[in-house]
């Protein structure tokens, strides 16, 4: 991977929609060459879905919440088969720390957020939940490819930012 395959990545993750030769107009290369590199970052598992961004208040669920879970006698990797069934649940993550895990969840109110509680409350193993309730999004953009170092140049992969969120070297579009 080298710094045209981060800005093409860069750009599809804007609009997984755009054309290949408006990409190729964008990086100065032939319409196949973009094929080519998208096919390779496909097949290397670097993109592995295109999706959309759902506006989940326009469907109902106006209230986003983190839980973390303190699990007894379960292991993290066989606990999460017992989430699956709760649609609410759009992440969940194993973490170190006092909490087993880490869910994001969605509901329509506080009414249908304690409803859900009470029922991962009675998932065998869940020993005890503490919800945070957000408040407002004030960040919510994914990973930036542009943030980070390509593979090829550093072989470590390590974020271009030198811990006061701004990046050391900015890449030119």
């Amino acid at each position: 991977m080298d710094d045209i395959d981060l800005k093409l990545l860069a750009f599809l993750k804007e609009d997984a929609k755009r054309k290949y030769s408006d990409l190729a107009e964008m990086l100065n290369l032939s319409g196949p060459s973009i094929h080519a590199r998208v096919k390779k970052l496909e097949q290397s598992g670097v993109i592995h879905s295109y999706t959309i961004n759902v506006d989940s208040s326009m469907l109902g669920a106006k209230l986003t919440a983190f839980v973390r879970v303190t699990t007894e006698g379960v292991s993290c990797t066989d606990i999460p088969k017992a989430f699956e069934p709760f649609p609410e649940v759009e992440e969940l993550h194993s973490v170190a720390g006092e909490e087993s895990l880490l869910l994001k969840v969605r509901t329509r109110d506080t009414a249908s957020l304690d409803i859900l509680l009470d029922r991962i409350r009675k998932i065998p193993g869940v020993r005890k939940t503490v919800t945070s309730i957000v408040l407002g999004t004030r960040i919510d953009r994914g990973t930036d490819p542009l943030a980070y170092e390509c593979a090829a140049s550093n072989g470590n992969g390590l974020s271009k930012g030198n811990g006061n969120g701004s990046k050391q070297k900015q890449i030119s579009e």
